[in-house]
């Protein structure tokens, strides 16, 4: 991997010939909207092949892959651009290897909206090992309400061997955000059981590997109801290998005042979800990162 600055009078195909690459993989990894509008001095980011194959008449995707020994999947991330290209070309060259090509085990982990464009999901799905999908509501009599785009987001997911979760957030009929679904939920026993029955069920005739609980502004007085619900999720789900996150609105003290942290107690949810996402995204930008422990 180097770094190239944009000498005046270079274009693109100039660069990428240069350093024996592809225009396509050049553009893709430097984000380049307009690859006709370089600027002199600009840096561009230049990943060098270490290994690559000539695309011969009636080659496949996935035969490319298993003759070179890597997944399906690693060789479309190798080569991005396969994702908007419908078929093959016979003489186009495919990166196999890049050069410094990192060996860290790292486990990823994304949201999916009904409105994510498939490009963007596609993309993403690419590096990601994990995909939330967004979300869940239920009613006040505990029937739960599916999102949006739910099944074309599990399809796209499966394509690329991605393990989805299912989000469940307090959203009511309406499709809002409704506070008082929480309180609901961890109040009434009836309700209770019937969203977590309903949650296994979905869960599992719908291929989920576990099940994220995001709540927000749970009142004080139902800290530890809250906490017992997530557990009582966990007890149920768990014996068919099914997994429980709860999402935690960040907090600087185990008594920091407020109506997003008052609710929250990092110590019994700890101990109740087989993991935690801390939102400290709560901190800033709306979209921003969202750490994992």
């Amino acid at each position: 991997m180097i770094l190239h600055v944009v000498n005046r009078g270079e274009t693109l195909a100039s660069i990428a010939a240069s350093y024996g690459v592809s225009e396509a993989r050049l553009q893709y990894d430097n984000q380049l909207d307009d690859p006709a509008q370089l600027v002199p001095g600009q840096a561009l980011l230049i990943l060098l092949p270490e290994a690559v194959y000539t695309v011969q008449p009636g080659d496949t995707i996935y035969g490319i892959a298993q003759s070179q020994g890597i997944s399906v999947k690693q060789l479309v991330r190798n080569n991005s651009w396969l994702l908007g290209q419908e078929t093959l070309v016979a003489g186009e060259t495919l990166v196999i290897r890049y050069e410094g090509e990192p060996s860290v085990n790292l486990r990823l982990t994304g949201y999916a909206y009904p409105f994510t464009r498939t490009s963007t999901l596609q993309e993403a799905l690419l590096e990601i090992q994990e995909l939330l999908i967004f979300s869940y509501g239920f009613t006040v009599e505990g029937a739960l309400i599916p999102p949006l785009n739910e099944t074309a987001i599990r399809e796209q997911a499966r394509e690329f061997g991605v393990d989805t979760i299912l989000v469940l957030t307090p959203f009511g009929e309406d499709g809002q955000f409704n506070n008082n679904l929480v309180k609901v939920l961890v109040e009434d026993q009836a309700v209770q059981d019937r969203v977590i029955a309903e949650l296994r069920q979905n869960a599992l005739e719908k291929g989920y590997r576990g099940i994220d609980v995001d709540f927000e502004f749970i009142l004080a007085e139902n800290r530890v109801e809250y906490a017992v619900f997530v557990e009582r999720l966990r007890q149920a789900v768990s014996p068919d290998g099914l997994t429980v996150s709860v999402a935690l609105a960040p907090k600087v003290s185990a008594d920091q005042p407020g109506l997003l942290y008052e609710g929250v107690d990092y110590q019994l949810l700890g101990e109740a979800a087989d993991r935690v996402f801390l939102m400290t995204y709560e901190w800033g930008y709306t979209y921003g990162f969202t750490g994992q422990w």
